[in-house]
């Protein structure tokens, strides 16, 4: 009866002992979890940051177009109405200075000119620029 309860607390011993070590390794698990959420968030929002730069390439590169359609209907308009001058929007985008260009956006903006200068090729010479 005495080895029995000798090997019982033995026993409990041991389970405290490994409970107090699940203890110990789950708090050191949710520890590593919250830093690589943290870690995963600046990720995350230096990504986000790329993409909404891209976007205003994007923007950007489809104001330009617009803006070269405007200027091209301008006289037009000039001579219908010559007591308003036309103002030109294009003013704030050429006043616009791009930061220095990464890699990915360098080559979105390759991409873009390669993409304008397929739709001048493609585009019939006497349209009227209904296609866009």
């Amino acid at each position: 009866m005495n080895l029995s309860m000798n090997l019982m607390g033995w026993v409990h011993e041991i389970s405290q002992s490994a409970l107090a070590a699940a203890v110990a390794i789950l708090g050191l698990v949710i520890l590593l979890e919250l830093r690589s959420i943290a870690r995963l968030r600046s990720l995350v929002d230096g990504h986000l940051t790329r993409v909404f730069e891209q976007l205003d390439l994007l923007r950007l590169g489809s104001q330009q177009p617009v803006e070269t359609n405007e200027r091209a209907a301008a006289p037009v308009t000039r001579t219908a109405s010559t007591a308003a001058p036309v103002s030109n929007p294009g003013n704030a985008a050429s006043a616009y200075t791009h930061p220095p260009l990464g890699a990915g956006e360098a080559r979105l903006l390759a991409a873009l000119t390669a993409a304008r200068a397929r739709a001048q090729l493609d585009r019939p010479q006497g349209g009227t620029g209904a296609n866009h």
